[in-house]
């Protein structure tokens, strides 16, 4: 099938040029810039093969047409997804959708503004090469493309008809990009940037605050963000091949956002890559070329800093630097809101910022007697494209770790990368603010006298003097942008047999020669590790009942995949022996329960788990009762990470994944709390409408359209390599509809009476390894392809891959691709 679709250049500009709607984005463009609209567009010429499970290989003659088939295929797969950032990056949302709970709408509106991703996204397109604003706007002129070829009539169901959906430009695109940059930092509290006002006085003169600030629990998702991931790069020395190994295990939400599409890109002699780009992005974030694969997990570091001020009496807009008062900054922007009536009307709003950067109404502080203001290292982070595009083009790990060096552009992850060449690599190389052991020590002055900066350090977030320079970030020349860490200072090990992250930092990313002696922001070693750190270096250790690789040490491309579906845990393979042998022959106990007092036979649940594989599969039975002891109440999630009722022997920081250890004995009078926690799991899975000898799919679903399909895997603190969890609206933005469940039985694992409805974990799952032939690969993408529910590939993968607990071959080599036979291929092209 050949398609030719015929657009106007100018089709895009005309409908949401620098001016987005009637919002006054005032961009301060100078007068002399050239005008980054003004841009050519087209002619593209593009080749797209779709194989199964709709899998695009896009192949193009030039980065344009590369572009301009993949946002074709991306608004077919996610239009509404897409239009939905969009709209929020253009500070939109309360002119199509009005002010929201709390005017929350009219709150992130003004914050986008003030944190100027629209404004950075003008300034400094035509600084990219060539090559990348190519991409940019051919991905815009794809999209429109689409749109322009089914129209609002013909979208999917969420955004069908939508006034909201209009063709884009590349500056709506680039704006997006940064806005994504700021996950780790603002975009959590983007609100909280857009309602920060300067307090009147009383009669005697004190400050009033315009509004109250906030709990410090709205810190909970900055510095620890919901999502997690697995990564593993394998050396030759433990792959089964001469190359290296690379196991991707991701765990994002599967909806909004932060939803991964798959696709395979061509430019022929230039790029071959396949991969996963996050929805709406032109390029490939992890995956793999002939060369090299890689994979990212989530880094903890901190991405921002904020800064408490002292301000000038009688003036809040003044605040004090090294003695002196310094005024802040204005800018007073416009948008406009949707009343109820069906108007619109225009609201302006004057937001301030600092030497540092915006003000915000902090928690706990707000804005009166003082503010606070914060650095954000992510802010204007123009590498991070350029950085993503090198690693793909990286023809071994010098190279691609040249792409790091020189744009510094990773802005919340670690690195993982393996190749031919049979390396293993790791790399914490996210920016970083550089802050030397001086300024380290004066925090720690300010820590101990400061009662607000020991609040907020509770809850992970680090607040520095705003009144000392000493406070200022370090400037290196050898760093991409001033106040990084230089890459060659950060985190970074190369091995030949392993290296690993879950999430936790750079410490333990080999089990055999744990990495010391960087910087103090990179946080704390010699702390206990998570219980899935733990569990993925059983895996690649060979530790436990049941060693995967064959007892060889060596790894297989199928041993790969056995190991991202098995779904081992950590805490049943050091207690699950015990805990039977607990329960075994147990009699009766009484518990308290919905307000009763119940007597519980213990024997039906003790068997269960007696029987139980200790895996998180589909078809494992007894995992929701193991999780529902471990969430009881009497035994939590986190004791398997530390000394309680659960591990007798403490963690031992020489000993980090041997510890902690051993059941702790049952007491000598009194209920055993094991016998407690099994009769509360007993009774909570039977509150909830399910059998103690169903299957983990039975219970644990994940919900697409009208259907639900069994899920693997497990909650954070289980000690899973695989992750399913229920995480509502957290971590995302979208205002798109989301999956919903039922009445809650117990809140700390997630069970309703319908059972574990999962949003967030397993998302994408991929192996590669190199052989003399070069990469082979399996994958899966958890969700599938798709978000139309018209879609042959809405949930195809879900159904029959993930439900079934396994992957599929990725066609990477061109014959591989052709001989698919469920191969189509659309041409697509715009003069």
């Amino acid at each position: 099938m050949r398609k030719s679709l015929f657009l106007v250049a100018s089709l895009a500009l005309a409908a949401c040029g620098r001016s987005t709607s009637d919002s006054d984005v005032s961009t301060d463009l100078p007068t002399e810039a050239p005008d980054p609209y003004d841009v050519p567009i087209g002619p593209y010429e593009v080749e797209v093969r779709f194989t199964a499970f709709g899998v695009p290989h896009i192949r193009g003659e030039s980065e344009g047409s590369l572009g301009f088939g993949l946002g074709y295929v991306a608004a077919k797969d996610h239009i509404c997804v897409i239009a939905d950032q969009i709209v929020k990056t253009r500070s939109e949302r309360a002119r199509y959708f009005g002010p929201g709970p709390n005017d929350v709408h009219i709150d992130e509106d003004f914050g986008w503004l003030h944190l100027g991703v629209r404004r950075d996204a003008e300034q400094t397109f035509l600084d990219l090469p060539q090559s990348g604003q190519d991409r940019i706007i051919g991905y815009a002129a794809g999209y429109n493309a689409y749109l322009d070829e089914v129209g609002l009539d013909g979208l999917p169901p969420d955004c069908r008809g939508a006034a909201w959906v209009k063709p884009i430009t590349h500056i709506d695109l680039f704006a997006y990009y940064y806005s994504l940059g700021l996950w780790g930092s603002a975009y959590n509290f983007v609100d909280l940037v857009g309602q920060a006002q300067p307090p009147s006085t009383d009669g005697q003169g004190e400050p009033v605050p315009a509004l109250p600030p906030p709990d410090l629990a709205v810190l909970e998702p900055v510095e620890k963000l919901p999502m997690g991931s697995n990564g593993w790069a394998i050396g030759a020395d433990e792959s089964e091949t001469s190359g290296g190994a690379l196991l991707s295990n991701t765990h994002f939400p599967m909806f909004g956002e932060r939803q991964w599409h798959e696709f395979h890109l061509t430019l022929p002699g230039e790029l071959d890559v396949y991969g996963v780009g996050l929805v709406g992005l032109p390029l490939v974030a992890m995956g793999f070329n002939e060369h090299i694969a890689w994979t990212h997990t989530v880094s903890n570091t901190p991405r921002f800093i904020p800064y408490l001020l002292t301000l000038q009496p009688g003036r809040a807009t003044s605040y004090e630097v090294d003695g002196e008062y310094v005024p802040m900054t204005s800018h007073t922007y416009r948008i406009e809101v949707a009343q109820s009536e069906g108007s619109v009307e225009s609201v302006e709003r004057t937001l301030y910022a600092t030497r540092y950067g915006p003000i915000w109404n902090a928690p706990v502080i707000g804005w009166g007697i003082q503010a606070m203001t914060f650095r954000d290292v992510n802010a204007r982070n123009s590498g991070m494209l350029q950085t993503f595009e090198g690693m793909g083009r990286a023809t071994d790990l010098e190279t691609f770790e040249a792409a790091h060096r020189e744009h510094q552009g990773i802005p919340w992850v670690h690195t993982l990368a393996t190749g031919r060449e049979g390396k293993a690599l790791y790399m914490d190389s996210a920016a970083t603010p550089h802050i030397s052991d001086q300024t380290w020590d004066a925090y720690q002055a300010y820590f101990d006298r400061n009662f607000f900066v020991r609040q907020f350090a509770d809850f992970g977030v680090t607040v520095f003097d705003g009144s000392d320079t000493a406070f200022d970030w370090i400037e290196d020349e050898r760093a991409a942008r001033p106040g990084l860490i230089p890459h060659d200072d950060t985190p970074r090990v190369l091995r030949d047999d392993y290296v690993m992250n879950a999430n936790d930092n750079y410490w333990l990313v080999n089990g055999r020669e744990p990495l010391v002696g960087y910087p103090r922001i990179y946080m704390p070693t010699h702390v206990v590790p998570s219980a899935r750190t733990r569990m993925n270096h059983h895996y690649l250790l060979g530790l436990g009942d049941d060693p995967i690789q064959g007892g060889d040490g060596q790894w297989s491309l199928d041993e790969l995949e056995q190991a991202a579906y098995s779904m081992r845990s950590i805490g049943a393979e050091l207690l699950l022996d015990g805990i039977v042998e607990r329960c075994t022959g147990a009699p009766p106990i009484t518990v308290r329960f919905g307000g009763e007092d119940i007597e519980v036979d213990l024997e039906p649940a003790c068997d269960v788990l007696a029987a139980w594989d200790g895996q998180a599969r589909t078809d494992s039975v007894g995992a929701h009762v193991w999780r529902e002891l471990l969430g009881s109440g009497p035994i939590v999630p986190n004791d398997l990470i530390r000394q309680g009722p659960l591990f007798d022997v403490p963690f031992d920081p020489e000993s980090p994944l041997d510890t902690p250890r051993d059941l702790t004995p049952a007491p000598e009078e009194g209920d055993d709390p094991i016998h407690r926690a099994l009769a509360l799991a007993t009774l909570r899975v039977q509150a909830a409408g399910f059998q103690l000898v169903d299957p983990l799919g039975d219970v644990q679903v994940r919900k697409k359209g009208g259907t639900a399909h069994g899920t693997p895997g497990g909650l954070y603190g289980e000690g899973y390599i695989g992750i399913a969890t229920w995480s509502g609206r957290a971590g995302n933005t979208t205002l798109l509809p989301i999956p919903t469940r039922g009445t809650v039985v117990n809140s700390l694992t997630g069970l309703t009476d319908e059972g574990y409805v999962i949003t967030n974990g397993n998302s994408f799952i991929m192996a590669v390894q190199f052989d003399d032939e070069g990469p082979q690969a399996r994958a899966v993408l958890v969700y599938s392809q798709s978000e139309d529910p018209d879609s042959p590939h809405f949930d195809d993968q879900a159904r029959e891959l993930d439900a079934e607990n396994r992957m599929r071959a990725v066609l990477f080599r061109d014959e591989d691709i052709q001989a698919d036979p469920e191969l189509s291929v659309l041409q697509l092209s715009l003069d």
